[in-house]
């Protein structure tokens, strides 16, 4: 049992931080949170090559030829001559409008992310102890819309993170923006990135699992989610970058080995920060089960850890 502290700290609601998280590492350990980080990380590669079909197929259909342009020019900078064959190759591709990929990729990917949704659904309520009441008439439609959701605010703090300065130069320059406002990129693009994905952790820790909450933005288990995501993707990026040859190890399958190991490692953090909420959630009265059962009531009497 977590006893409370006469110091309080915010979001902890008066429980312990460190004591909390001692009790969400033994639970996320004691739920087999690694295998639901696993299947997770499947789910998640496997709805990738889809989603990347869509997007080829939708690059066609927006007509961005000046965009084409300088994806061409800028190829040009890094590779030799003669890759730029196959390259141009690539690139005139995109350009065709192909509406039965485009139609195929986006139910496909659509179909195969909200499984990884129903993944995280699932691990989520084992998280909080407690079990899907939701029939699966409701819960597949939810799932889907929770992907269009999750995958737009991804996709956002994604855009944020990887469209640097001279990117957004060459948006700016096209649709006649400002200089201000490409300077203020540089310099707020980062903390709007963190905010996005704070934002997505916190909306899945809210509507996932079969719990009754007060929806909070940012909350200690998602800070720690992030940090911990963060602090183990740059390890992970050092030691492959450093040390661990998978390309030479492994040939071309080495790629997919490297993804699936980060998408575990993001799957991991997302889990452990959900134990850390859910240890707090089960010590706060107003946490209910959808049938207004008390959350702490709802668990005391079911599976027991060792």
């Amino acid at each position: 049992m977590i006893k409370r502290k006469n110091r309080r700290l915010h979001g902890f609601r008066g429980v312990s931080p460190v004591l909390v998280i001692k009790k969400a590492g033994k639970e996320f350990l004691d739920d087999d949170m690694t295998t639901y980080a696993s299947a997770l990380s499947y789910q998640v590669l496997f709805s990738i090559f889809p989603f990347i079909i869509f997007l080829i197929a939708l690059l066609g259909f927006l007509h961005l030829s000046s965009f084409f342009d300088w994806l061409r020019g800028n190829a040009q900078l890094f590779l030799p001559q003669e890759a730029m064959g196959p390259v141009n190759q690539v690139i005139e591709e995109l350009q065709q409008q192909k509406s039965g990929v485009l139609s195929l990729g986006v139910v496909v990917a659509l179909w195969s992310a909200s499984a990884a949704v129903r993944a995280t659904i699932n691990a989520l309520n084992v998280a909080y102890d407690v079990r899907e009441t939701r029939p699966a008439w409701k819960l597949y439609p939810l799932s889907l819309i929770y992907t269009v959701g999750f995958a737009a605010l991804l996709i956002a703090a994604a855009a944020l993170m990887t469209i640097g300065p001279q990117a957004m130069q060459w948006i700016a320059v096209q649709f006649r923006i400002e200089q201000l406002f490409v300077t203020l990129w540089a310099v707020l693009r980062w903390p709007i990135a963190l905010l996005l994905l704070t934002l997505s952790v916190a909306v899945i820790y809210h509507v996932a699992p079969n719990v009754r909450q007060r929806f909070h933005f940012i909350t200690p288990g998602a800070v720690l989610a992030i940090l911990f995501w963060i602090a183990t993707s740059l390890g992970f990026n050092f030691y492959v970058s450093n040390f661990a040859n998978y390309s030479a190890t492994y040939g071309s399958i080495g790629t997919i080995i490297v993804l699936l190991l980060f998408f575990f490692i993001s799957a991991s953090a997302l889990l452990f920060g959900a134990e850390v909420n859910a240890v707090i959630e089960q010590h706060a009265p107003q946490a209910e089960t959808p049938d207004g059962q008390s959350l702490s009531e709802a668990t005391e009497p079911e599976h027991k850890k060792p």
